[in-house]
């Protein structure tokens, strides 16, 4: 909650026998002067006096309630009571803010108490620490359907992750050329009893990301989910043979076409004050690269650098940013890799075995759940054991 100097917040109420009964009973003051009308008329006084330290417990709530409510400490105070109270008296609470320091999270309050007749029985100003939640319960995204879009999802990991998102809500099957892969993925989800929709672009050419997103909210009225997993055919390349171009084709569609579909999503995503951005990433940035992937894996680096700092930009708006990085995984981006050298990959993997497709898409699932709300900014090996 956001304040102003001169804001002003009112409260009324009555002092009547009941509230005067109570409040002796809690605190132990059973001063005759408060609760019997013949004696206090003995002191002066034309009938029984209510306790000031109950007007200064309707302050409290205001503070604890109100101004600035749930989370507020009283932290000072200084007050005078102006004129006695009498039981049976309604009462005008008005506190007013003084100053206020939003960095520091501390309100300044001026308050009055007066009665019927317009005078102040009761003045002062009290000092307030503004509470912020530090350890709050993980927070639950929007009720209902979870909108997905998967880049790259013709095939291989991107086919897995759109159907295994498909579970949440609707999905938006991208692809590039593969139009039979995707119509595929799509067949599959409906026929499960899903939504899907093909979605056609170029990731390489600028502005298609954005049209790209800019469609699928058009087409299901919002997006929760983003998982890029798009790339380019990989051939190894020596880096004595390479030149700029193969480097520029791996950038235009992992690092350009990131920050394109991460710029678009904000306007989207932080509306809802929730969402999911999830890249792909590979075990090469943990390890040791191969030999002619040097285009490849600078790409891939690059793009981990832009997950790191969307992560710190995006996380107050209700957005994690996080990449999974598999090891080798059996799909049409490993068929370079000749038969002998997948078999011995296998052989020195912990669990003695590649990765699947699946074994990515159940490690995205998870992050794009309301269970990892709190993972945020990190690289999550999907490899099977340590890469070295």
């Amino acid at each position: 909650m956001d304040f102003h100097v001169g804001q002003q917040f009112i409260e009324r109420f009555v002092l009547d026998a009941e509230v005067v009964r109570r409040f002796a009973a809690f605190s132990g003051d059973v001063n005759p002067l408060h609760m019997d009308a013949a004696e206090a008329r003995s002191y002066g006084f034309p009938q029984a006096v209510a306790h000031g330290a109950i007007q200064v417990a309707y302050l409290s709530r205001m503070i604890g309630m109100v101004v600035p409510g749930a989370g507020a400490l009283w932290t000072g105070h200084q007050l005078r009571w102006l004129k006695p109270v009498y039981v049976g008296d309604e009462i005008e609470l008005k506190v007013q803010v003084r100053s206020w320091s939003a960095s520091a999270g501390f309100l300044k309050l001026q308050f009055y108490a007066s009665n019927t007749k317009g005078e102040h029985v009761m003045q002062g100003e009290a000092e307030v620490k503004v509470g912020r939640k530090l350890a709050a319960a993980a927070p639950v995204g929007p009720d209902g359907e979870r909108v997905a879009l998967v880049t790259g999802a013709s095939g291989g990991i991107g086919a897995a992750t759109a159907l295994a998102l498909a579970a949440n809500g609707p999905v938006a099957v991208h692809y590039h050329s593969n139009v039979a892969g995707a119509e595929d993925v799509v067949k599959q989800i409906v026929d499960a009893g899903g939504k899907a929709r093909a979605f056609q672009a170029d990731l390489s050419q600028p502005g298609a990301a954005e049209q790209l997103v800019q469609a699928v909210a058009a087409e299901f009225g919002q997006l929760d989910v983003l998982v890029h997993g798009a790339t380019t055919l990989l051939t190894p390349v020596a880096l004595k043979d390479s030149n700029p171009a193969d480097f520029e084709a791996f950038w235009r569609v992992q690092v350009a076409a990131s920050q394109e579909l991460l710029k678009t999503v904000i306007p989207v995503m932080g509306a809802r004050k929730h969402g999911r951005c999830l890249f792909l990433g590979t075990s090469y940035l943990f390890g040791q690269p191969p030999a002619g992937l040097a285009h490849y894996v600078a790409a891939k680096q690059a793009l981990w650098g832009m997950v790191r700092s969307a992560s710190l930009e995006l996380a107050p708006l209700g957005i994690t940013v996080n990449m999974i990085s598999p090891s080798m995984t059996v799909t049409a981006l490993s068929a370079h890799v000749p038969q002998r050298v997948r078999e011995v990959e296998a052989m020195k993997n912990p669990c003695r075995r590649l990765a699947t497709p699946e074994d990515s898409a159940a490690a995205i699932a998870w992050l794009a759940s309301d269970a990892a709300s709190f993972v945020n900014g990190v690289n999550l090996p999907v490899t099977g054991g340590p890469m070295v």
